[in-house]
């Protein structure tokens, strides 16, 4: 059994717009770049604040810490990094929910300086996995405008 069944098979891009999604994809998976990552099989890096993350082809070992991989349109790979981007209602503070944010499992991260009602949250266990199926519990909270997982890809070239 893989260690990517976990993950949803299929992600809205945001609770705004549920009719986008993207589709786990088969044979990619994603890991965080150390000195012992095999550098076979790569078939995509990708930077974010500083951590780099392989996107490999194949199957991971039941027992690695790996990610899955998104299928965008068009065939573009998304990497989700545990990050949950959430905005309340305008008036509303992000921080005035951080209890209900907690009893679901997440922590504030990072509250936006110009837009106190959003920011980013992440599971307290670091769990991506449990981040992304706790979407629509989020979505569900009193208050709550908006919910999406950061997702990384490839800059388009202009």
């Amino acid at each position: 059994m893989s260690c990517l069944t976990h993950y949803p098979p299929r992600l809205c891009a945001s609770s705004r717009h549920p009719e986008q999604t993207y589709q786990r994809a088969d044979k990619l998976y994603v890991v965080r770049s150390t000195s012992q990552t095999q550098q076979r099989n790569i078939a995509l890096t990708l930077e974010d604040d500083g951590v780099t993350y392989l996107v490999m082809r194949g199957e991971p070992a039941p027992t690695a810490d790996a990610g899955a991989v998104y299928m965008g349109s068009g065939g573009v790979m998304l990497v989700p990094t545990g990050r949950i981007f959430v905005r309340l209602d305008d008036e509303a503070s992000l921080e005035a929910h951080a209890e209900a944010f907690r009893k679901l499992g997440y922590v504030i991260t990072h509250v936006l300086p110009y837009a106190p009602n959003a920011g980013w949250l992440e599971r307290a266990d670091k769990d991506a996995a449990e981040a992304l199926r706790g979407i629509p519990d989020l979505a569900r909270l009193p208050g709550v405008q908006n919910v999406e997982p950061q997702l990384l890809t490839v800059r388009a070239q202009r």
